[in-house]
């Protein structure tokens, strides 16, 4: 049972930035970001047995950068 009002959207933004030691460290500073948005919802099965219920969950990458540092 899916109670009316009890939706909530959940839109979260990331990015990733590379910070990496070593040989690896002319990949630093590159980065990815994305943008994550759920629809989330208050169920109950039984009385007194509530849940929240991700209904679905969308995915977007907003985009990349590649910076090659010198050296």
């Amino acid at each position: 049972k899916v109670y009316r009002g009890s939706e909530v959207i959940l839109n979260l933004y990331s990015k990733l930035v590379l910070r990496l030691p070593g040989i690896f460290h002319f990949l630093s500073g590159s980065s990815v970001e994305t943008n994550i948005t759920s629809h989330i919802a208050l169920t109950q099965d039984t009385p007194g047995d509530l849940r929240l219920v991700v209904k679905d969950c969308n995915n977007l990458l907003g985009g990349f950068s590649v910076n090659l540092q010198q050296g």
